[in-house]
């Protein structure tokens, strides 16, 4: 490696980590405060129609905020996350795209028809109960009686520990409403040679996501950075915990100990599949996927064109992307032929510009293309 290249690129790899540590730490401690104020309960969604029950759930408009509540059992009141309002929606069998028009289009009597058609399908809909988690006042999620419920907190301090253990740093972070994301990574900078896309320099480590409030599964996956550009991709998730299990009691204190117990199954996995990712056998096997990405020729336009087919990306980003490659700034990692590495550094170039969510999302698109390379 060229000495002066390699400065700049572990120079530039210091400062990812150094800016990500703080994104990372906001990110920790909003979890962490809003697990103090979060509340789950279980309550029935729908009517009981032999019995001619009424609804224990009846949502409102709530102007004031231009969105819609829900009241329960006729007294307690609580904002409602658009999150809560589409999973109450797919319980009552309400079309999303419907329901999301009404509900957040800011205008009174869309909002109001939204709670109505919310309350009409509850009053013709066959009871079920659900788990509702809350954090405050506001309503995050309405999920399964058999979710399965697990301490984010902890499993998300088990996979640093392993990752800070096998010499990794945390590189960045990120917490919306319902979803956290934690990154780390090893400071050092490997050097890869690929025959059409040049000379790539390279940092490993491992991302988790999780949400509890039923906007994903509980994932773990490889990180490959960049050097040069800082691009980030991650490889597919070799964890993909589904929450679901046996039906929650109405007494959500007598689960305490499964609670318990399903947490520190998955801290032990987390662990266990952490450490693996910094074993040299599988930094050597990321290496040799982004050769064999180079190795891959690929129509950059045609690529782009069937991932706004499958709504993977969306058209403005196509645009983006195609920009990207017309300028063709090595700085970007854009060099050489037109190749699935090629493609891949194009989409994380791309997302460095967008949300903290979508970036992530364009990184697991990116990463789901290197699949290919196993073909």
């Amino acid at each position: 490696m060229n000495e002066q290249l390699k400065e700049v690129v572990e120079r530039k790899i210091q400062q990812k980590i150094s800016a990500g540590i703080t994104n990372a730490q906001l990110a920790i401690d909003k979890l962490v405060s809003e697990g103090k104020i979060a509340r789950d309960f279980i309550a029935p969604i729908g009517t009981n129609l032999t019995l001619g029950t009424g609804p224990v759930l009846v949502f409102q408009p709530d102007q004031d905020v231009n969105h819609v509540k829900m009241i329960v059992s006729g007294s307690e009141e609580y904002t409602m996350h658009e999150n809560s309002v589409l999973q109450a929606g797919e319980k009552l069998g309400i079309n999303q795209s419907y329901l999301r028009g009404l509900a957040y289009s800011k205008q009174p009597w869309q909002i109001n028809l939204a709670a109505h058609v919310l309350n009409q399908h509850s009053l013709n809909t066959n009871r079920e109960r659900v788990l509702i988690r809350s954090v405050g006042t506001e309503v995050r999620g309405i999920l399964s009686d058999q979710y399965r419920r697990l301490n984010s907190e902890l499993i998300i301090t088990a996979f640093l520990e392993m990752a800070m253990s096998q010499g990794a740093n945390l590189c960045d972070g990120y917490m919306n409403d319902t979803k956290i994301w934690i990154e780390t990574l090893l400071p050092n900078v490997f050097e890869v040679p690929t025959e059409k896309n040049g000379m790539r320099y390279l940092a490993f480590g491992s991302r988790i996501s999780s949400s509890d409030y039923g906007n994903g599964a509980l994932e773990l996956r490889p990180f490959i950075l960049e050097g040069v550009c800082t691009n980030g991709l991650v490889r597919e998730s070799v964890m993909k915990v589904v929450h679901l299990g046996a039906r929650l009691p109405d007494n959500l204190a007598l689960s305490e100990r499964t609670f318990q117990l399903d947490t520190e199954t998955q801290c032990s996995a987390i662990k266990d599949l952490t450490k693996g990712f910094f074993a040299k056998e599988a930094i050597t096997e990321r290496a040799f996927e982004v050769q064999r990405a180079s190795d891959m020729d690929v129509d950059l336009v045609q690529e782009l064109k069937g991932l706004f087919k499958s709504s993977r990306l969306y058209k403005d980003e196509v645009t983006q992307i195609e920009r990207v490659f017309m300028n063709g700034n090595p700085d970007d990692g854009i060099q050489g032929q037109n190749t699935l590495l090629k493609l891949v550094n194009g989409i994380t170039t791309h997302a460095k510009v967008a949300t903290p969510e979508r970036s992530r999302e364009l990184q697991e698109i990116a990463g789901d293309l290197m699949n290919r390379v196993k073909k």
